[in-house]
């Protein structure tokens, strides 16, 4: 209702000729964060086939478009070489006091160079910036070499900048490093390949499923009154990976499959943001049976730093078994890569995909167990209720992992205890979203990210499969906020 008002009044100004400008970006941003400008522009252009100056905003959408595509999943560990890069492409055409205006992300980077005035004989300054970011000699070899080849698509004068000796140096010697025996080896390559520092390859080991080793479990199944009406016993595959000292990190075999992402209208406590409901295939992958431990966290947060300082005992809640919080998305990022660096195996955290089909184990319930949850099943502030169930205990506090009965894969703790980090950023609605199991990273706000699963504190509609909470940001922290960690199956 209040959209629609605000709508209203700012109609009427258009009509005024009040503020037209700026209404007119407000609805372009609207669209641009809803995963949505390109078919607004494509339907914009089927009224008008002939019109250039929508012809334009197409061409520049998709020129900045694919370099994000390119350059996003760089952006954590080469920041401060895309900042280089942004001093140095237009350093007469920016401001004065660039050192202290420097942007500390890759979309204002890309938004000020956008708004630098230029003439038709000059070089857009997006590809000057590319230009100096491959000059640093520090981009990944595969991604150089997408870089070079958006250069020879979009300069203006790509001749001449082929005539610089430094940059064809570089492009031949690429080409030479960067051609494989087998194609297979850069389609293998996924992004966080590319953004986390070399492999000790002599650590590895494959966790291949023939390999695995089985446990055990019982799975239950409620109704909407929390009443137990079936018991399974199931068997799941996994790998223990030593920590040191002691401490193991057990990772369950999660097959592929495919599944409905998100929830019905008719599901209660459900939202916008968990629709459209849509099918997703999900390829094999392992997950952490349990939550992160304050164990696990101290044996890695010990480990050699790579790109940030971990604090070895942030938790409120102290125990070995009990789950790692207050920690944010940085921190939880650089644990994985940590222990990526440790075994010589590709850890990261799984993406909302992943998390939420982890979660469901083939259940269209709101929870795996059923149509509700107990205080015996999770722990959650229980003094609410979802169904028709009893109120039950609120324990103010986390529990140590394993507490309660798993689900269909095994898993532990997915609704309550610690709200858990996934890999992708923002997004408001599932419109757009990748159909693959893969990270949705384009089109999104980089800087705030969901969790998933509900915690100790909250609510038992906030634990639902498929809730989702906006945190505030990634940098943010809370004494319910934890992580498990996922991993591909063989390498990565």
């Amino acid at each position: 209702m209040m959209l629609r008002y605000q709508f209203n009044i700012n109609l009427e100004e258009v009509a005024r000729g009040v503020n037209f400008t700026e209404i007119v970006y407000q609805v372009v941003a609207y669209f641009y964060t809803r995963n949505r400008l390109e078919k607004l522009i494509n339907k914009a252009l089927n009224v008008n086939p002939d019109n250039p100056d929508l012809k334009a905003i197409k061409e520049k959408f998709k020129i900045t478009t694919i370099l994000v595509k390119i350059l996003l999943p760089l952006e954590k560990n080469f920041i401060n070489q895309m900042q280089q890069a942004y001093q140095a492409c237009c350093p007469d055409q920016l401001f004065d006091d660039w050192e202290d205006d420097t942007p500390d992300n890759l979309y204002k980077i890309l938004e000020n160079l956008d708004n630098i005035p230029k003439y038709n004989y000059q070089e857009i300054p997006i590809v000057k910036f590319v230009y100096c970011l491959l000059k640093t000699g520090e981009i990944p070899n595969i991604i150089a070499a997408q870089l070079k080849e958006w250069i020879k698509e979009n300069a203006k004068n790509y001749s001449d900048l082929l005539a610089n000796e430094d940059f064809t140096e570089e492009v031949n010697s690429d080409a030479q490093h960067n051609s494989p025996k087998n194609a297979q080896v850069l389609q293998q390559l996924s992004y966080a390949n590319l953004v986390r520092p070399p492999l000790a390859l002599n650590k590895f080991s494959s966790a291949n499923p023939s390999e695995l080793k089985q446990f055990s479990f019982e799975v239950v199944t409620v109704n909407r009154k929390g009443v137990i009406i079936k018991k399974e016993n199931k068997q799941a595959n996994y790998f223990t990976q030593d920590l040191g000292n002691g401490i193991d990190l057990e990772m369950l075999y999660i097959p592929e499959g495919r599944f409905l992402m998100g929830s019905p209208e008719s599901e209660k406590g459900s939202d916008d943001s968990e629709r459209p409901h849509h099918q997703v295939t999900i390829p094999p992958f392992f997950l952490g049976k349990y939550p992160v431990t304050q164990a696990q966290w101290r044996a890695v947060a010990n480990l050699p730093k790579i790109n940030r300082d971990l604090d070895p005992d942030p938790s409120r809640f102290k125990g070995e078994n009990r789950p790692v919080e207050q920690v944010n998305w940085f921190d939880a990022v650089e644990f994985c890569v940590r222990l990526s660096d440790y075994t010589g195996t590709e850890y990261r955290l799984p993406n909302e995909a992943e998390w939420e089909y982890a979660c469901r184990a083939g259940t269209t319930t709101p929870f795996h167990y059923g149509e509700t949850i107990t205080s015996k099943l999770a722990n959650y502030r229980a003094s609410y209720t979802y169904a028709e169930e009893a109120e039950g205990e609120y324990r103010g506090e986390s529990t140590p992992v394993g507490s309660f009965p798993p689900n269909g894969f095994g898993l532990y703790d997915m609704h309550g205890n610690v709200w858990e980090w996934c890999e992708d950023a923002f997004h408001d609605n599932y419109e757009g979203a990748p159909e693959d199991g893969s990270v949705w990273t384009i089109y999104n706000n980089h800087n705030y990210y969901y969790l998933r699963g509900g915690s100790w504190f909250y609510y038992p509609w906030l634990c639902r499969s498929a809730s989702r909470i906006l945190y505030n940001a990634r940098g943010s922290i809370d004494l319910d906020v934890g992580f498990r960690v996922a991993r591909g199956v063989g390498r990565s």
